[in-house]
């Protein structure tokens, strides 16, 4: 019987597949069937992550097949954006970011605007995660995949370093993969509270970016 391996073989295989796929498709190559059948195989290692994890994301199974094609409409675009090499580097971060976000934007059209009676400690679903562990914008994230130059790369940290402390040290937890809980923790706060300050802080950072001044 085969041994079941961990997630993180599952991603680090999934990286060098992806590593692969994106060296042709960033360059406007076409996939060879090799190709293809790496692609099939990322999609099935998504696909089991998102059916594993189902109960705690709150989804049923009408949900999780909507969740699974929205996905893998994501993935085809970012495997050929040239601004996504993290994905050959962090592809579980990279997932876990997507499913998050989608997740957030099915939920912000189903209500049209997220009532600001609802708690971001509020559980998502029957059984689900606090909301904001949910809404993980990757708005961060394609920053710094922006600023991938290294003269650009040094204006966003020298931006970082300008923000209020609160703001600099959740930018930075989030760049160094610390869990919102934990930076909640350090900060004694409520973890709802730093993922305010996380998205007042990456508006700032664009501000900054944008204009060279702080709101």
């Amino acid at each position: 019987m085969a041994q079941q391996r961990s997630w993180h073989e599952v991603v680090q295989e999934c990286q060098r597949r992806v590593t692969r796929i994106r060296a042709v498709l960033t360059t406007g190559g076409a996939l060879t069937p090799e190709l293809w059948a790496d692609l099939d195989a990322v999609i099935l290692a998504v696909r089991n992550w998102i059916y594993g994890r189902a109960r705690k994301l709150g989804l049923d199974e009408d949900a999780c097949s909507d969740l699974l094609r929205a996905v893998i409409e994501q993935l085809h675009k970012d495997l050929r954006s040239p601004g996504f090499s993290s994905m050959e580097r962090k592809f579980g971060a990279y997932i876990s970011t997507t499913v998050n976000r989608i997740l957030y934007e099915r939920k912000n059209n189903r209500q049209n605007i997220l009532s600001s009676t609802v708690s971001l400690d509020a559980p998502v679903g029957d059984d689900g995660p606090p909301l904001h562990e949910v809404i993980e914008d990757p708005t961060l994230e394609r920053l710094v995949e922006a600023y991938c130059d290294e003269d650009e790369r040094r204006r966003l940290y020298e931006a970082i370093a300008a923000l209020p402390t609160t703001e600099r040290i959740v930018i930075t937890h989030r760049l160094e993969g610390v869990r919102g809980t934990d930076t909640a923790q350090m900060l004694g706060v409520s973890p709802a509270t730093v993922s305010r300050t996380y998205e007042r802080a990456v508006k700032r950072l664009r501000q900054m970016l944008t204009t060279g001044e702080s709101s």
